[in-house]
């Protein structure tokens, strides 16, 4: 994880709207929080629904709606009430709470991007990326059994080796 300098700039008190649920980050700042790759240029949250509400009634104007998942553009702020139909309520479950908003748990992030890796390449880029971030806690002696019996896996079509039988 990275350190919350990267964090410190993001304040949702300027928005002008009491949140009764703290927003939660996700995207590409949640990716840069876990030291995965830098955020663009927009910063994503989810809300809950009665914040969208607040969120709608006064930024009328800048309502978007993505295949149904409606969200609030303001400024490099785009608040979405759902993603891919997910509410709050979905993406809340093992998020870390800070004092303004919470951040995705990198399990949802993941969750999030397989969702989105068809719609858009970089989606599936950040897949990659996730799948390498989770590799570094795979159990380094398993591994190196596995990739010092690479051949040996390679001459069978399932790889699959039981009670010293190949198949």
């Amino acid at each position: 994880m990275t350190d919350n300098n990267l964090l410190t700039n993001i304040d949702l008190h300027k928005l002008g709207v009491e949140f009764n649920d703290k927003p939660i980050i996700v995207g590409g700042m949640a990716m840069e929080y876990y030291g995965i790759r830098k955020h663009g240029d927009d910063i994503d949250f989810i809300v809950s629904d009665c914040d969208y509400k607040k969120l709608e009634t006064r930024y009328h104007d800048c309502r978007k709606d993505m295949w149904g998942d409606f969200g609030i553009k303001i400024n490099n702020y785009e608040m979405f009430r759902s993603m891919w139909k997910f509410g709050y309520q979905y993406f809340d479950s093992g998020s870390m709470e800070f004092e303004q908003y919470k951040i995705i748990s990198i399990d949802m992030l993941f969750r999030m991007k397989v969702f989105a890796m068809d719609v858009e390449e970089k989606h599936k880029i950040d897949v990659g990326l996730m799948k390498e971030y989770f590799m570094q806690n795979q159990v380094r002696e398993y591994v190196n059994f596995m990739e010092k019996n690479i051949e040996r896996y390679l001459k069978y079509e399932k790889g699959l080796i039981v009670n010293g039988d190949y198949y």
